[in-house]
C-alpha cells in the first residue's frame, strides 16, 4: 500500500504551467525593488507552486529530500544561462520565528546562500584574482548589516535609522555602516555580488510566513519594509493571505473603540502597502481526478469516478484530497470486493466514512460508538434539521440548500449555496449522502466503523 507524503514537489499535479511561466517571466523582467505575494489556503500547495517557482528561475532543489521528486528532475538549458544571471535564496519564516528581528536571520542565510550561488561564483571568476577578496568582503557586509540589525531591533523611521548608523560608526570604527542609511549599505553589497547585466537581481522566496506567530510575521514585514527595499532585489512571499491579515491586525496600533471590521481593514491596507502584487493559487477544478491520481488501486480510483460522477463532494484543497487518499488506502481493506452496482455503493460508502474519519472527529467518534447515528448524519444533509439543528452541526455548513422539498411523489431540489470553497466549515461530503442514502443503511457501515485501526491502512 502507498501511503502519500506532504512534501512539497515539482511534480505539476494541478496544471499550473502557465500560471507558473507567467511569473518566472514577471520575476525576470519587473523593476526591482518588488514584492510578490502567493497566496492560497493551507493545504492549496503554495509551497510546491513556489519550489517549481523556484526550479524555472534556475533555483536548485535542496539534497536533503525536503522536496519530493526532485533528484528526478533534470536541468534544462536555459537554467544554466538563469542561474548565471538570478542569485535565489530560500527562507523558511517559521523557522526563525522567535528571534528578535528576524530580518536578520534572513541577512544572515542570504550571505550563507549567496556564497556558493552560480551567479556569484560566475562574477568571482570574471574578476580574476582578487574575485575572492572582493565577493567575501561583499558577503561580510552583509553580515555587518544584520549584526547592527540585531542591536538595534526593528527600528520604525528614518530618523532613528539614520541616529543608529552614527552611533555604530563611532563603536566600530574599523568596519563602519555609511551613516546615510543602512540600504544603501545593503544596496552596495547586492550590486558588488550580482553579476554586471542589467537584468541580474537577487529572488529571495520566504516560504510559511502564515506559520509565524504574529509578532514575528509583522517584524518581518517591517524589516522587509525598512532594511531591504532595494534595488536588483524580489521577494517571493507565501501565505494565507487571511492568517496574515489576522496576524497584522494584533500588531497594528489603532485608535481606542476601533471597531473589528475596521481593524482588519486596516490590516489589509498595512499588507497591500507591503505586498502590492499577490497571485491567488487557482483551485482544482477537479478534486475527484486529483484523489484517483493519488488512489493506488486506479481500477478502484474507475470504480470511483463511476459512483461520484459530477457530484461535487470533495474540498478543492490538495492537501485534504491527498489525506483522503491515504484514508481510502485503510477502508478499502474493510469491505470486502464487489462487482457492477455493488461495487459503486461499496467506493461511496468508503468515501463517506474516509471523510468524516479525515476532518470530522466529533461525527466519527458518534458515529463509531453507534452506527444508527447515520440515520442522523443522513436526515441533517437532507435539511430535516434546520429548524432545530443538533449542537454537533452548528459548527458545519451544507453545500447545498433545500430549494423545493417535493412532497412524496416528487424528489426534493438542492442548489449549490456558493459557499467560499476555501470554508474549512464545508461539510462536503453532504451532496454524496443525499445521492447515495436510499441505498446505503446504517448496517453497511458497521465493518467500516468496526474495523481495527480503520482509516490508518491495517487490516480487519
Amino acid at each position: 500500500m502507498t501511503i502519500q507524503n506532504d512534501l512539497p514537489t515539482l511534480d505539476d499535479k494541478l496544471g499550473w504551467a502557465d500560471e507558473l511561466d507567467r511569473l518566472a517571466q514577471r520575476i525576470q523582467s519587473c523593476p526591482t525593488p518588488h514584492v510578490l505575494g502567493i497566496h492560497g489556503d493551507w493545504g492549496s500547495g503554495k509551497t510546491s507552486f513556489m519550489r517549481q517557482l523556484q526550479w524555472r528561475l534556475g533555483g536548485e532543489m535542496p539534497e536533503d529530500g525536503s522536496v519530493a521528486t526532485a533528484g528526478k528532475f533534470k536541468s534544462f538549458r536555459e537554467q544554466k544561462q538563469l542561474r548565471k544571471e538570478i542569485a535565489i535564496i530560500w527562507f523558511d519564516a517559521w523557522r526563525y520565528q522567535n528571534e528578535p528581528a528576524p530580518v536578520v536571520a534572513l541577512l544572515q542565510e542570504m550571505r550563507r546562500q549567496m556564497a556558493a550561488l552560480p551567479a556569484v561564483m560566475e562574477k568571482m571568476k570574471k574578476l580574476g584574482a582578487v574575485g575572492f577578496q572582493t565577493i567575501y568582503g561583499q558577503l561580510e557586509r552583509l553580515s555587518s548589516a544584520a549584526k547592527w540589525i540585531g542591536m538595534e531591533g526593528i527600528l520604525p523611521s528614518a530618523e532613528q535609522i539614520q541616529k543608529s548608523g552614527e552611533r555604530w560608526e563611532q563603536q566600530h570604527h574599523a568596519d563602519t555602516l555609511p551613516s546615510d542609511s543602512l540600504r544603501d549599505h545593503l544596496q552596495q553589497a547586492i550590486k558588488q555580488l550580482l553579476p554586471d547585466i542589467e537584468r541580474a537581481r537577487v529572488v529571495v522566496f520566504i516560504d510559511d510566513l502564515d506559520r509565524c506567530n504574529p509578532k514575528a510575521a509583522f517584524r518581518l514585514l517591517e524589516g522587509l519594509k525598512i532594511y531591504l527595499s532595494v534595488p536588483n532585489c524580489v521577494f517571493v512571499l507565501g501565505m494565507n493571505e487571511r492568517i496574515m491579515v489576522d496576524a497584522i491586525q494584533e500588531e497594528i496600533s489603532a485608535p481606542e473603540g476601533t471597531s473589528q471590521e475596521e481593524l482588519q481593514l486596516r490590516a489589509a491596507h498595512y499588507l497591500e502597502k507591503i505586498c502590492t502584487d499577490i497571485n491567488r493559487l487557482p483551485l482544482p477544478h477537479n478534486p475527484l481526478k486529483l484523489l484517483g491520481q493519488w488512489l493506488p488501486d486506479k481500477n478502484q480510483a474507475a470504480i470511483l469516478a463511476a459512483a461520484v460522477g459530477d457530484i461535487a463532494c470533495l474540498p478543492p484543497n490538495p492537501r485534504r484530497v491527498k489525506a483522503l487518499a491515504n484514508q481510502w488506502a485503510g477502508f478499502d481493506r474493510c469491505l470486502p470486493s464487489a462487482t457492477g452496482k455493488e461495487a459503486e455503493y461499496r467506493a461511496a460508502s468508503i468515501l463517506i466514512a474516509a471523510y468524516i474519519h479525515q476532518f470530522h472527529r466529533d461525527l466519527w467518534e458518534r458515529w463509531h460508538f453507534n452506527p444508527e447515528f447515520w440515520g442522523e448524519i443522513k436526515a441533517w444533509c437532507h435539511g430535516e434539521r434546520s429548524g432545530n439543528p443538533p449542537a454537533w452541526s452548528q459548527a458545519l455548513l451544507l453545500t447545498g440548500s433545500l430549494l423545493d422539498a417535493g412532497d412524496s411523489f416528487t424528489t426534493p431540489t438542492w442548489r449549490p449555496s456558493f459557499s467560499n470553497p476555501g470554508d474549512i466549515r464545508n461539510f462536503w461530503i453532504d451532496a454524496l449522502i443525499r445521492a447515495y442514502s436510499e441505498h446505503l443503511a446504517a448496517k453497511d457501515f458497521v465493518p467500516l466503523l468496526r474495523c481495527r485501526q480503520a482509516g490508518t491502512g491495517g487490516k480487519p
